[in-house]
């Protein structure tokens, strides 16, 4: 395992110490490229030096570079080096820390860092963060803890409302927790990309006058300022609550 360690450790640093030279993006032939990888089910292993030099070499630059000074599309972020030795430590030494009993100091350790983003905030005492592997998974909570908690069982009169700037995420995970597809509500923005208010009242109103159940909160997507606190995400909420200058205004 140390050998393996070693070998990978060596493409990673050539990596890193190149990353601000590298482009941006480039996909120019990835197509191809990904294409030439169809294969079968294997019947014998690949020596890891092949691997590593299909991933580095031949792979990866046919990308976003995502963890480069110069990507600035889309949310995807750079990768966090000590994140990476945490992960394999983690994956290494893979304790199950889905039940407190059998992990309990693991499952304070993740308990802490939801309670630190309570924190930061301004949540209760009562309350706690949970980490997810994305937005998508986090709109999904979301959705599902509104629905259990604000609507009776029989929840299929109830409507959501969406800017059409909102995520695609949303949409799929109300119909994965039950609502009819037809029951989320894209409400246009404007040209600096507001929600416009002006139809999101008449869009309720319509509801309403059909017997649907619409609930003003139910909102995802771009600006409405006296709900922003309460419904960023971290993919943008969390570095947006840490800034002083952006606090200081709100």
């Amino acid at each position: 395992m140390e050998i393996l360690v070693n070998e990978a450790m060596e493409r990673i640093r050539d990596f890193l110490r190149t990353l601000p030279s590298q482009a941006a993006a480039d996909v120019s032939g990835a197509e191809e490229l990904a294409r030439t990888l169809v294969e079968g089910l294997p019947t014998e292993g690949t020596p890891f030096p092949e691997l590593l030099d299909l991933l580095f070499d031949r792979l990866l630059p046919k990308t976003f570079n995502t963890a480069g000074p110069g990507y600035l599309a889309y949310i995807p972020g750079g990768g966090i080096p000590m994140s990476a030795i945490a992960s394999l430590i983690a994956d290494s030494v893979n304790r199950y820390v889905g039940v407190w009993l059998a992990a309990p100091g693991f499952a304070q350790l993740e308990a802490n860092v939801g309670r630190w983003f309570c924190e930061i905030f301004g949540y209760p005492r009562g309350a706690i963060g949970l980490l997810t592997s994305g937005g998508s998974m986090s709109n999904l909570i979301g959705i599902v803890t509104a629905r259990r908690t604000r609507l009776p069982d029989n929840f299929l009169s109830a409507t959501i409302y969406a800017s059409d700037q909102t995520h695609s995420s949303v949409a799929k995970a109300a119909v994965i927790s039950g609502f009819p597809q037809g029951n989320v509500r894209t409400i246009p923005s404007d040209d600096v990309f507001r929600i416009d208010l002006s139809k999101l009242w008449e869009t309720v109103h319509e509801d309403r006058n059909r017997g649907l159940t619409s609930y003003p909160y139910s909102l995802f997507g771009s600006s409405f300022p006296d709900l922003m606190k309460k419904h960023l995400t971290g993919l943008t909420g969390g570095s947006w609550m840490q800034s002083t200058r952006e606090n200081a205004s709100t």
